[in-house]
């Protein structure tokens, strides 16, 4: 998968009740600042996708030209953090923008003006070189409040671009609305409810699933990227041992049980489809009592075979189905009962 593919993917898309400072909006009520993000959130599939299928309409060498990408939302970035918003219109001094953009390595910078008209960009003032240009006025026909959103988009994550910038890149090419909550912008922390809304709906359902039963039960610590990956893991709250663990990707969900007393109800898997008992025997490797400190393996016999793995690697189910998710629950809810 490309990064436009990835990016396409994981564009934010839902910003109705989203929550935005008032320097932000801009004077504008949410209503109208909401119209704005959707019509940028259009206008940036409409590129995401212009970058898959014809890249070198994008200045790209190929559809996977991730240094093309960067430019071409580098651009945007600068123009819009460096503009001044006058009404519905954003003004930039090219005298100023040009060297930012310099920095920022996006060269031969005229041609993203030609690039972003078809996106329903317009610019007046601009000459044949920006660094000679004075005011540079960029409107959005279409959508008046497009670019107070995307001037809110560009001031909020130049925060965190600050000190990395690539996480900022990030929020911006996602349109992650959450970096417009505060003032100045902090940087917005994963939860399960907004990695959810970034799940495909197969692995939405899978993992709500054993989200809502897990929720009351345990503590959730979120490792993992803003927008392409997360790991959530789930503490008891008794015991302090982690029960449950997800590794999940914009094309995947992995779930991890610890099923450390399997052996006393392997009975519940007569009858369970195969691809669960044979994940069961493959996964991880077997214990090498590598740890005086480990309670040991888990250790349970299956199909015959007696098995003693090792707790950090099982046990793994890859990618499963919404009807073998409610078989695992219940494995689950039968290790809650004896541990």
């Amino acid at each position: 998968m490309t990064r436009a593919e990835k990016n396409l993917t994981g564009l934010t898309m839902k910003f109705e009740g989203m929550t935005v400072h008032k320097h932000y909006l801009c004077e504008l009520d949410l209503d109208d600042f909401t119209s704005g993000m959707i019509a940028l959130a259009e206008t940036f599939k409409m590129m995401y996708a212009g970058m898959i299928n014809d890249p070198q309409k994008y200045a790209m060498k190929g559809a996977d030209d991730v240094k093309g990408l960067v430019k071409n939302m580098n651009f945007l970035l600068l123009m819009a953090r460096m503009g001044v918003l006058n009404n519905t219109s954003l003004e930039v001094d090219g005298k100023k923008l040009a060297p930012a953009l310099k920095e920022a390595k996006v060269t031969k910078p005229e041609i993203y003006f030609r690039i972003i008209e078809p996106l329903g960009f317009t610019a007046s003032g601009l000459g044949k070189k920006i660094a000679e240009s004075g005011k540079i006025t960029i409107d959005f026909p279409d959508n008046k409040f497009c670019l107070t959103a995307l001037k809110a988009m560009a001031d909020a994550v130049s925060v965190f671009s600050t000190i990395n910038p690539n996480q900022g890149n990030y929020y911006f090419q996602f349109l992650d609305h959450r970096a417009l909550e505060s003032h100045p912008a902090t940087e917005p922390k994963n939860t399960m409810e907004y990695i959810l809304s970034k799940l495909k709906t197969e692995s939405q359902d899978v993992v709500e699933i054993f989200y809502e039963f897990i929720k009351p039960l345990t503590k959730c610590e979120i490792k993992g990227d803003i927008g392409w990956y997360w790991t959530p893991t789930f503490t008891l709250k008794s015991t302090k041992k982690v029960i449950l663990s997800f590794k999940l990707t914009l094309d995947n969900h992995n779930i991890k049980l610890n099923l450390a007393n399997i052996g006393q109800y392997t009975e519940l898997l007569d009858g369970y489809p195969t691809k669960i008992t044979e994940e069961m025997k493959s996964s991880g490797w077997g214990c090498g009592n590598c740890n005086s400190k480990c309670v040991g393996a888990f250790v349970f016999d299956l199909d015959g075979i007696n098995y003693k793995k090792c707790r950090c690697g099982s046990f793994v189910f890859d990618n499963p189905s919404k009807d073998d998710s409610e078989l695992l629950l219940g494995l689950l809810k039968k290790e809650l009962e004896i541990s």
